[in-house]
């Protein structure tokens, strides 16, 4: 691994950040939007991806394992958290990613081009010159049809969100270490909880809002996110024209449902409409209008010919996803056009009438959390109807109002697009596997990785028998381990809050704990095919 010359330590030594993966950076997202708006993206499993503040891998590290067959390269100025990551990447085996302890500032040319450059929590977090170098390396180091990913704080919802910042650098800077730092914050937070009244008084409402957020979140975060020197929030389009300067243009947010005006009220989305002549000035005022305060934009070349007037025909090239579950207990008439509401594994509901998106959506529970491709999915949601046209003449219609309502699904997250999606079992097998991820990568607070990108916490059991799991050991060997660490103590069985001493009892615990732990990893995606 090549590594630049950089000495001096900085706050991320003092206070490492938590790592973890983001699914919105993965290139599989990235590559469907570009695919989504006209570009022809390198096909993720083979591909070179940059991160630019990689910390100590919780994101790439994961990417990598996923994609042997694609290239990966990671930069940070943090030694202490570079350190951790070559750890990690050892555990794995991966000999396709590099970390370089390096500076932002270094990379020049001479790294080459990448399909996919992703710079998640850094843009708003370092000078003016580092954010001109990451438009600067985005234009240089992106392929032609090269997608850049960039997370950053914006107004107006920031300006809030600043005060209360303003008022802790205050207080906070009559300390000396990051740990006094964070402690004399939270003391503050508490302070001005206590102090301010809500009742009859906006400015306490505001205040106690992002207060309670304060308070749950980690002292890593608390300390980088709000006690740093740099924090620079920006308007959207001052950050599209800064992307211009570079030879940059604005391609899609990482969250596709932000992007649309249909989330708001007819009268708003009409006069956003009106008001708005390109899609930078529509996402700005969708920016006043939501009090926006973060965003996850994706940028390329602006030589890129982009189709902005999308409709269903060009989704039926993707692999298509949903856990929606109809709110009627399953009980679906898919023959029938009555409404029926659906609730997504967001919590969002949505309403559906057309008989073939009915039967695709009960086609695509039964595979979740896989994906099928469209034309398969097409297919098979006509197998269900009883009135499923048979000819060419009547498949069309069909065809394209299944395209044009996914497409309304995705806006509303009823459904996930694909170009992409790794090889891993839904289905227990007699002897089960955890994905290597799961048994060899666990971080901080029990959590792992699981085959779409996603963090996934490992409850006790999980803790106990995943590292077990390599395929060699049936059901009855995964549960005598339980019950050998039980009688150990290792493991503390609770009923109604009291500890089970009972053997019988433990044992038909433990059977009932495990067959729900395997379950729940063949549902998110750790169990290796």
């Amino acid at each position: 691994m090549e590594e630049t010359s950089v000495s001096s330590p900085t706050s991320y030594d003092d206070v490492p950040y938590d790592s973890h993966p983001f699914p919105q950076s993965h290139p599989d997202r990235l590559a469907t939007l570009a695919a989504l708006f006209g570009m022809k993206p390198a096909p993720v499993t083979r591909c070179r991806v940059l991160e630019l503040g990689c910390a100590s891998g919780g994101n790439i590290i994961p990417m990598a394992a996923l994609l042997p067959e694609s290239g990966f390269v990671g930069v940070d100025l943090s030694a202490k958290q570079l350190e951790e990551g070559h750890k990690a990447a050892e555990r794995l085996g991966l000999q396709n990613l590099a970390l370089k302890h390096a500076s932002i500032l270094d990379v020049d040319a001479s790294w080459g081009k990448f399909d996919y450059i992703i710079t998640h929590g850094v843009y708003s977090w370092v000078p003016a010159e580092v954010q001109d170098k990451i438009h600067a390396v985005f234009r240089e180091n992106l392929a032609p049809n090269g997608v850049g990913y960039v997370s950053y704080n914006v107004y107006p919802g920031w300006h809030m969100r600043e005060m209360i910042r303003h008022m802790m650098l205050y207080h906070c800077g009559q300390f000396g270490t990051p740990a006094q730092k964070v402690q004399q914050a939270r003391a503050l937070l508490d302070f001005l909880a206590r102090s301010v009244p809500t009742k009859d008084n906006h400015y306490g409402l505001l205040l106690k809002s992002e207060l309670d957020l304060l308070k749950k979140c980690r002292d890593s975060y608390l300390y980088h996110e709000h006690l740093e020197v740099e924090n620079h929030p920006i308007y959207f389009h001052q950050f599209a024209d800064k992307a211009a300067q570079h030879g940059l243009q604005f391609l899609a947010e990482a969250e596709f449902s932000t992007m649309l005006t249909s989330g708001f009220g007819k009268e708003v989305a009409d006069t956003l409409r009106r008001i708005s002549t390109n899609i930078v000035k529509t996402e700005q005022y969708m920016d006043f209008v939501r009090n926006r305060m973060f965003r996850q934009t994706l940028v390329c070349h602006k030589e890129a010919q982009l189709k902005r007037n999308l409709s269903g025909e060009d989704v039926t090239g993707f692999l298509v996803c949903s856990g929606a579950t109809p709110e009627n207990n399953g009980q679906v008439d898919i023959n029938s056009v009555r409404k029926e509401n659906y609730k997504t594994p967001h919590g969002l509901q949505v309403q559906v009438s057309r008989p073939v998106v009915k039967a695709a959506l009960a086609v695509l529970k039964e595979a979740w959390p896989r994906a099928v491709p469209y034309t398969e999915l097409f297919d098979a949601a006509l197998a269900r109807l009883e009135k499923a046209p048979k000819d060419e003449k009547g498949r069309k219609p069909a065809w394209l109002n299944l395209a044009s309502d996914l497409l309304q699904g995705y806006t509303a997250r009823l459904v996930d697009f694909r170009t992409w999606q790794a090889d891993y079992a839904t289905k227990l097998s007699e002897k089960p596997k955890a994905t290597k991820m799961a048994r060899d990568y666990v971080l901080p607070g029990n959590i792992t990785v699981n085959e779409k990108h996603e963090s996934v916490a490992l409850d006790a059991v999980c803790q106990h028998v995943v590292p077990l799991m390599d395929g060699t050991r049936d059901k009855a060997a995964l549960l005598a381990h339980l019950k050998n660490i039980w009688k150990d103590g290792a493991l503390v069985l609770r009923r109604e809050n009291t500890p089970v001493t009972d053997g019988e009892l433990a044992g038909k615990t433990l059977e009932m704990a495990l067959d729900r732990a395997l379950e729940s990893l063949a549902v998110r995606s750790l169990l290796s095919a």
